[in-house]
């Protein structure tokens, strides 16, 4: 476990008067140890003894497990008449019990709004119905409600985690490089978007990344005038005169990268160059200002401002940015004019305004994440 992480989950442990956390979601497993559970169904017992304890999947394999760490199988996936969620929450009462948690209030995140998908991302394996209910009634019932302290541990990037999600940047800079090579007319934007995902998942050729796939939506020409409100790819053809937008989700070993695209296809009308221009110089301003201390809906308003100055901001219909890298969309305020957030260092957030709108014909996002720095900022997606 990284040592920067440790030391600001013991901090929070000790604020809150805490005798364990548990984790279970595939992101929080991540953040925590680094390790990105294949079935979904890890659950990791934290205590500030240098001795946390990983329950795993009996069909979880063996590879994919985090070192370094005490590891305990539970019967799931076994043929078998014996319930292994109850093998589960006795065997971490026992583990509870063995530490002396007993007395001390045990947390964990209680809702989170869905959670990122794990390896086996076809179909992730159903938890228990009851299973909030199961753990709030270990250690006899003695819990802290702390998903606000919790949660906010998402918001900083250790070491090992920039080294993570750099990773997962070069490939989708490799992704990126296919999307604007092929995006030509007689291009159908389901078949670009194919050989986007197709050059993700074949990352895997590489020795170092255990885990990659991506989800890339490409709209084009009309279609673009939705593109703030959702993102699709369709049979359409891209023709000349095509502003054509790649929006891309790509999670490689567990860290997530999400980015936006867009280029002209041929010559584009002075409409399509203007929009680009405005997207472009918003984006760009809100940049240079990034530096810890500077509040979020502060770097959200000199883009929106910049925007609506040239006549576009009806047109800019969402936030600026989000946090980004544990998921696709990480927890924690981000860039919008409703932000009460403050930039730390540590930070990885996107920075992706927008114009699109029936009136236009078209559209154009860029984003591009970024980590905040000590005294400003580095690009990640510089590609």
């Amino acid at each position: 476990m990284n040592h920067t992480r440790k030391k600001l989950v013991d901090e929070l442990m000790q604020e809150q008067e805490l005798g364990a956390l548990i984790f279970w979601r595939p992101e929080e497993l991540v953040m925590m140890l680094g390790y990105y559970p294949l079935w979904g169904l890890s659950f990791l017992v934290y205590t500030n003894d240098e001795k946390p304890v990983l329950f795993v999947p009996q069909a979880e394999p063996d590879d994919v497990l985090p070192p370094g760490i005490e590891i305990k199988k539970f019967p799931w996936g076994e043929l078998s008449p014996i319930n292994p969620w109850n093998v589960l929450f006795e065997e971490i009462q026992k583990v509870l019990d063995s530490k002396n948690i007993t007395g001390k209030k045990i947390s964990f995140i209680q809702e989170r709004g869905g959670t990122t998908p794990c390896r086996m991302s076809g179909e992730t394996p159903l938890l228990p119905e009851n299973l909030i209910n199961s753990l709030l009634k270990i250690n006899n019932g003695n819990f802290k409600e702390c998903d606000g302290p919790l949660l906010s541990l998402f918001e900083f990037k250790t070491e090992d985690d920039l080294k993570g999600i750099k990773i997962a940047h070069k490939v989708v800079g490799k992704a990126v490089a296919v999307f604007e090579k092929n995006a030509v007319p007689g291009m159908t934007e389901a078949r670009l978007a194919a050989l986007i995902e197709f050059e993700i998942a074949t990352a895997m050729e590489d020795s170092a990344i255990f885990s990659s796939k991506g989800w890339p939506q490409v709209q084009s020409g009309t279609n673009l005038v939705y593109g703030g409100r959702f993102n699709r790819s369709t049979a359409k053809t891209i023709s000349n005169g095509d502003h054509v937008m790649l929006e891309l989700a790509a999670c490689v070993n567990g860290y997530w990268v999400d980015i936006t695209r867009t280029i002209a296809v041929g010559e584009t009308n002075d409409t399509q160059k203007e929009i680009f221009k405005t997207v472009q110089e918003a984006q760009q301003l809100a940049i240079k200002t990034i530096r810890p201390g500077i509040s979020m809906a502060a770097i959200d308003t000199i883009a929106r401002t910049y925007i609506e100055n040239a006549g576009y901001g009806k047109f800019f219909n969402h936030a600026l940015g989000h946090h980004v890298g544990f998921r696709y969309h990480d927890a924690g305020q981000g860039f919008s004019p409703f932000s009460a957030g403050i930039l730390k260092e540590g930070m990885v957030l996107t920075v992706e305004p927008g114009i699109y709108g029936e009136e236009l014909k078209s559209g154009v996002r860029i984003e591009d994440n970024l980590l905040v720095t000590k005294d400003g900022y580095e690009l990640l997606s510089d590609y």
